[in-house]
């Protein structure tokens, strides 16, 4: 009969997985950002390097694992995208099974470890990040999967040299993917080095434990960043240098992380959690105390970065540990079977209320939706992709033509032109001299015209200016609309403007034009504008 009960549920478990995993494939988008990693990857497989701009090196992604694991598409000539989707895929799937396998180590039960998953994997953001085309689902199941090999051990009691061995290169490949990752082993490494030091063994023994758990990662890890060093001239990506060193928001954190409470309608958990008290911060519960610590240190983080533009990616890696908490005060805390109910209806109309709701209240700190960073790639008034492909194939993919956009994903990726990245996260003089804009994240700092005219742009692209075709009869460019359109607003003179400079209409596709200011001349571009029969306008001033 026990037979028969285990095998009806792991068919009842493979089912939800496959039903969460068809959900996930609904929501699936892809994002301009995931282009940064596919263009490193892209010139890596070409011979260059992990670079930005051939010869040039600069660390502008956050995730290494992630952009060696790209490599693999587009050695293989594969859509990058679509490899991506599969792969982050993959990654939703491990981190639901250990969610389950954790959950239900906790809780004393399979059922409402199967209800974790749910709760999990039908939360819109979880859902949706399990593509979108960036590591986000990858550090989630590295979270989930070293916590698991961790609380395993604690109730085991065992710290068996391979379970710290496989520790240390689960955390190895979180930092790998993530710096930030650095949060979990600052969790995870010290309850390990403690529960071996309560062992009744010789100090011998203790310490072969201790080394197995920290040699990998010292091997790989220090490898890693020994070779960045010496490659890139420094162990910090330079988006931290833009993002964490610059000018950023606490308060733009903190609402951000409000922000997610609020639109989930999950408020009332973080309360019933600390009512938990004592049956909750006992030793019996270290791996809850130990998912609560975490949580906070992460949550800590994201205040200090001063949040996100992208519609809650940080709390990606954190809401598997979240939902397990949640499941251990609905199913174990509570008793109540009305509250319990209530508490489990909450769950699912909250995360109905935030598909439904959320970007209507996000303005003041511009917080683009999932839809929204699916519109600048795909929809065809904005249609980065579109726009990346026309002008990559109309120059020829031609290195000499340089081009600078503040769309520094699709577009710098299909087009392979020399590309400035305009909001600095690929350019370290952005980083350390463009205007100060604001705190939102990644879009602290602006490149400045002289910046531009120093390195000779050909192309300014700016942030993509799309006009319907059945606008294109008025062929006016006054120079202080140029200069508006083109993100550079009051802070450049129209004298400044090289005198040569014109305006270049672009069709990308039957309905739209892109609008580009040619800068400085180019043969290469000449040739281009003659061979795809491009309008060419003169600036009014």
């Amino acid at each position: 009969m026990s037979d028969f009960y285990n095998n009806k549920f792991n068919w009842v478990l493979f089912f939800t997985i496959a039903v969460l995993v068809l959900l996930a494939w609904s929501n699936r988008f892809i994002q301009d950002d995931a282009f940064i990693s596919f263009r490193y990857s892209d010139n890596f497989v070409n011979g260059h390097g992990f670079v930005w701009n051939v010869g040039g090196k600069i660390e502008g992604y956050t995730n290494f694992l992630w952009v060696l694991a790209m490599t693999i598409p587009l050695y293989l000539k594969l859509d990058p995208v679509t490899f991506s989707f599969a792969l982050g895929i993959a990654c939703f799937v491990v981190s639901l099974i250990f969610t389950y396998k954790t959950a239900t180590l906790i809780c004393g039960s399979k059922d409402i470890g199967l209800l974790t998953i749910i709760l999990l994997g039908a939360n819109y953001t979880f859902s949706s990040y399990a593509t979108g085309g960036l590591e986000t689902q990858l550090q989630a199941c590295l979270f989930v999967s070293s916590m698991f090999i961790l609380l395993r051990s604690i109730h085991t009691h065992e710290w068996k040299i391979q379970t710290m061995t496989l520790l240390s290169f689960l955390l190895s490949a979180a930092l790998l993917t993530r710096l930030d990752s650095g949060l979990l082993a600052a969790v995870i490494i010290p309850i390990a080095i403690f529960a071996i030091f309560q062992e009744g063994l010789p100090s011998s023994r203790k310490l072969v434990k201790i080394i197995a758990l920290g040699l990998p990662l010292l091997l790989l890890v220090g490898s890693w960043l020994l070779w960045k060093l010496m490659f890139y001239g420094d162990i910090l990506p330079n988006s931290y240098y833009i993002k964490a060193a610059s000018k950023t928001s606490p308060l733009r954190g903190v609402y951000f992380v409000y922000l997610f409470w609020f639109s989930y309608w999950l408020i009332p958990f973080p309360f019933l959690c600390a009512s938990a008290g004592k049956k909750l911060f006992n030793k019996s519960n270290v791996g809850l105390v130990a998912f609560v610590v975490l949580i906070l240190l992460w949550s800590s983080y994201i205040i200090k970065v001063g949040g996100d533009f992208m519609e809650f990616r940080f709390m990606v890696p954190i809401l598997p540990l979240l939902f397990i908490i949640i499941a251990w005060i609905v199913f174990v805390l509570i008793q109540q079977k009305q509250i319990r109910n209530a508490l489990i209806l909450l769950i699912v109309i909250g995360s109905l209320h935030h598909k439904v709701s959320f970007g209507m209240s996000t303005k003041p700190y511009q917080i683009n939706s999932i839809n929204q960073l699916q519109t600048y790639v795909k929809n065809d008034d904005q249609n980065w992709e579109g726009i990346g492909k026309v002008l990559g194939k109309g120059f020829n993919y031609d290195h000499n033509i340089i081009m600078a956009t503040g769309a520094a994903g699709a577009i710098p990726f299909y087009s392979r032109l020399t590309s400035i990245d305009m909001w600095g996260l690929n350019d370290k003089w952005v980083t350390e001299h463009g205007y100060i804009m604001g705190t939102t994240p990644g879009h602290q700092r602006l490149a400045k015209f002289s910046y531009l005219l120093k390195r000779k742009v050909n192309l300014l692209v700016g942030h993509p200016w799309m006009i319907s075709k059945a606008d294109t009869t008025d062929t006016r460019y006054p120079i202080n609309d140029v200069l508006r359109r083109f993100l550079l607003k009051s802070r450049v003179k129209p004298e400044e403007v090289p005198l040569e400079s014109k305006i270049i209409e672009i069709p990308i596709d039957q309905n739209y034009t892109l609008v580009v200011f040619y800068i400085f001349k180019s043969k290469a571009v000449d040739e281009a504008i003659q061979r795809n029969a491009w309008k060419v306008y003169p600036i009014l001033r």
